[in-house]
């Protein structure tokens, strides 16, 4: 439903209504479903976009859901359910104006490296339990922009923003093919495609290298995941900052971002707490 996003590196978004940011659930299902009616409820007062910054997919292993296994740095206890999540995210993008970022997670399924984090081959797993769908699901994935852009000043990503492409259109010339034999260390040094998916931290000036591509601007703000932020955010600079709404999170610290598309945003001075910065779960 929005043809301005999928099937292309760099993703543009409409110039009003209501963004909504979320970004790494990792299979947490109750954690989806609460984004979605939250979703619901805006767009019935106005046009509404939901954006995932990657990361849909990989959550926990079985064996941590047996009792007293679970351990206190992945939060509130949830299941997997991140085959479940492809599917229904499937259905909504079809009809409503929902998308998700390439994460680096969603890469392993796709031409990027291994990823290992509750199994040797996380990707191995999760395409396992696709069965039938798994061609199909993994041809939507392919489809997944490697980052967003809005007039009004906000740029999305999965990983942060340390290098970018000398043009807008450089981001179409990179590939998801041929990551499969990086090492995971090397990826976020490796080209601009490895930092926006597997970097943590970069300074102001990058963030505004990346801005300056992305929007032909030198102010705005990139927002991102990747990173777990306890407290739920984190405003890294003026023109970066970090939001956690659901992986490694009790329910109480999970926000999402409310964004005004038609509004303007030169710095994270500009979103606010109880305003553009809400929690998951009130």
């Amino acid at each position: 439903m929005l043809d301005s996003v999928w099937n292309r590196k760099l993703a543009r978004l409409p110039d009003e209504g209501v963004l909504l940011v979320a970004t790494d659930l990792q299979g947490n299902l109750p954690d989806f479903e609460q984004m979605v009616a939250i979703y619901r409820q805006e767009s019935e007062q106005q046009p509404t976009v939901l954006a995932f910054c990657g990361d849909l997919v990989h959550g926990p292993s079985p064996d941590l859901n047996e009792p007293g296994a679970w351990p206190e740095h992945l939060g509130t206890p949830y299941v997997d359910a991140s085959a479940e999540i492809l599917r229904r995210f499937e259905d909504l993008v079809r009809t409503e104006r929902v998308f998700s970022l390439m994460g680096n997670h969603e890469h392993a399924h796709v031409g990027g490296p291994v990823v290992p984090k509750f199994y040797p081959d996380e990707a191995a797993i999760l395409n396992d339990e696709l069965g039938s769908d798994k061609p199909r699901i993994l041809d939507m994935i392919r489809t997944f922009p490697l980052l967003a852009t809005a007039r009004c000043g906000i740029v999305l990503t999965h990983g942060a923003p340390r290098h970018s492409p000398v043009s807008a259109e450089g981001f179409e010339r990179l590939t998801w093919d041929g990551y499969e034999h990086v090492p995971i260390l090397a990826m976020s040094e490796i080209d601009p495609l490895g930092a926006l998916l597997w970097a943590r931290g970069c300074s102001d000036e990058e963030a505004l290298g990346l801005l300056q591509v992305a929007t032909d601007r030198r102010s705005g703000v990139v927002v991102h995941g990747h990173d777990v932020v306890r407290s739920g955010y984190a405003k890294e600079g003026k023109h970066h900052m970090v939001v956690s709404t659901s992986f490694a999170l009790h329910d109480d610290r999970k926000v999402y971002l409310r964004v005004d598309l038609a509004g303007s945003y030169r710095s994270t001075e500009d979103l606010r707490e109880g305003e553009e910065i809400r929690p998951l779960y009130v």
